[in-house]
This record gives structure tokens, sequence and C-alpha cells, in this order.
């Protein structure tokens, strides 16, 4: 394979790797409120910087035994890059299956559908919450 056609890999790899852990992060963290990033509690989407990260030294050392440069999976949200083993851990296994729905049922989906269906369960939940 040409090193033109791994850094178009490449390129898609990190753009479904980001896309893929800020759907898992929106999901997870937001609205549990262990992300402390203001900008995506206001906008109910994980939208900050994305870090590199020592959660994904395992990923980097893989994907660099196969010839690549092992940048496309170095960086998760901020969130997720400041987070505990063990939180690191359960929003792996929620992007695992977030990952297992797209490549399913959600297949016909984009990633904005997906991210608007999360909004308006969130507002419909938080419409539907009992005041106090």
């Amino acid at each position: 394979m040409k090193r033109n056609d791994f850094s178009e890999y490449e390129k898609r790899r990190a753009q479904d790797h980001e896309e893929a852990w800020r759907l898992s992060a929106t999901l997870e963290n937001i609205h549990s409120r262990h992300c402390h990033y203001r900008m995506c509690r206001r906008s109910q989407f994980c939208s900050g910087p994305m870090l590199p990260s020592e959660h994904q030294r395992s990923v980097i050392s893989a994907h660099k035994e196969i010839g690549l440069s092992g940048m496309a999976c170095a960086r998760l949200p901020m969130c997720m890059a400041n987070a505990t083993l063990d939180r690191y851990a359960y929003v792996r296994g929620a992007l695992e299956k977030i990952t297992e729905a797209r490549n399913g049922e959600l297949k016909h989906l984009t990633f904005w559908d997906i991210v608007f269906l999360i909004q308006m369960q969130a507002r419909s939940q938080h419409r539907n919450a009992p005041r106090t």
C-alpha cells in the first residue's frame, strides 16, 4: 500500500475516532455532569478540545506496529483525557456499544442525525422532569 493511502486512511480514522468519542462523551459525561467544560454543557454536546491522552497508549502502539503514525487515535475530548481509569473504562464500554449500533441499526443515520436525537432526548427529559 502506498504511503498516500495510509494518510487518507489515517485522516478518515481520525475523523471517525473523534466523532465516536464525542458521541460517547456526550451521552455519558455531559448529562451526568462528569464534564466540567461549560461550552459542552451549554450546547448539550461534547465540543471541548481534543487532547493527547495516556489512555490511548495501547491503541497508538498497535497502530505503529502496522506501519501507521498512531496519531489518528492519540487524542480524546478534554473530559476523557483527564478522566480516571474507571471513568475511562465506563465510557469506553459505551463507545463500543455506540460503534456497534452505528454499524448496525443506525447505519443510515449521519453523525449529526445522532447528535440531534441525543439533544432532543435531553430536552424532553428536562421538559418532563418533576418540578419542586
